[in-house]
């Protein structure tokens, strides 16, 4: 399929998800640290898992935190959700899911209002805040309750957030929550799908680009989230997202909105029967 050059990807940042929009040009392996739903906007995308010979052609596929795959779009437009940290997203979204097997989760019952919503969000990008309410109502049109999440873990988690420029340690996380360093480690694998240090890696890309929209350059960036040097940062990217940091930023071409949107752990199901609205106002950073 030729690649349409004439729009730039979207990428938006929220405290509770991040979106990419766009196309891709090539297959991406990654080892993801939060979870995500992945919607081929135009039609099915390819993905294997390590070590698997099954081939999944589907619409819509939700991959649990932690899941490594290979995800081949065919360059066709694609979006990319990934999922709050403490797993609500994924809870609610596993039970909306059509088929299950071996880790992976396909056809989500709302992807065709999602499609529809995901091409006029690329033709038409919204304003941050506006964007988030419309995805919202896409994840969860029913406005039903998220399932609970342990406060401790949500504690340790805005703990990690405004920190994010040092590596608190788990023996201090711990102590701040009144747990052993056992059962934290036991609780925040349980609740958020990956260890703590991966968690905090995942948040400081999420923070790289919040910099990197404000004007900093990438390096500084990355440098002010608490990665060593860019070599680290390049890694922990490559690594995380199958994908090169200068890649995404070539194809975002400055696309990137930031918004306030629901903390993480801070939704109980709003804007019921609101549906997906058509995007009618564009802003660009």
């Amino acid at each position: 399929m030729p690649m349409d050059n004439s729009r730039s990807n979207l990428l938006y940042l929220w405290p509770r998800r991040t979106l990419f929009v766009g196309r891709l040009r090539h297959p991406i392996e990654f080892s993801q640290a939060a979870a995500s739903l992945f919607i081929g906007v135009e039609g099915p995308v390819q993905l294997v898992l390590p070590g698997s010979n099954v081939v999944w052609h589907e619409h819509s596929l939700l991959l649990a935190p932690g899941q490594s795959a290979r995800i081949d779009p065919q360059g066709q437009l694609v979006a990319a959700c990934y999922l709050d940290a403490l797993g609500q997203d994924f809870r609610l979204l596993s039970h909306s899911m059509a088929r299950h097997q071996d880790g992976v989760y396909a056809g989500f019952h709302g992807e065709h209002s999602l499609q529809r919503w995901l091409t006029a969000l690329y033709n038409v990008p919204m304003q941050a805040e506006e964007a988030f309410d419309a995805l919202e109502s896409g994840i969860n049109p029913a406005a039903q309750p998220y399932p609970e999440t342990d406060p401790r873990v949500a504690r340790v988690v805005e703990r990690i957030q405004s920190e994010i420029g040092r590596n608190v340690s788990v023996e201090e996380l711990a102590n701040s929550v009144n747990l052993s360093v056992s059962r934290l480690v036991e609780l925040f694998r349980a609740q958020v799908g990956v260890p703590v240090r991966r968690y905090r890696q995942w948040h400081r890309l999420f923070v790289t680009f919040t910099g990197v929209e404000r004007g900093a350059s990438l390096t500084n960036a990355a440098i002010a989230a608490g990665f060593a040097d860019s070599a680290h940062f390049s890694h922990t990217f490559r690594m995380t997202l199958g994908m090169t940091p200068s890649d995404i930023v070539t194809m975002l071409s400055g696309s990137i909105f930031v918004g306030h949107g629901a903390p993480v752990g801070g939704l109980a199901g709003h804007n019921a029967g609101a549906g997906l609205p058509t995007p009618t106002c564009q802003t660009g950073h």
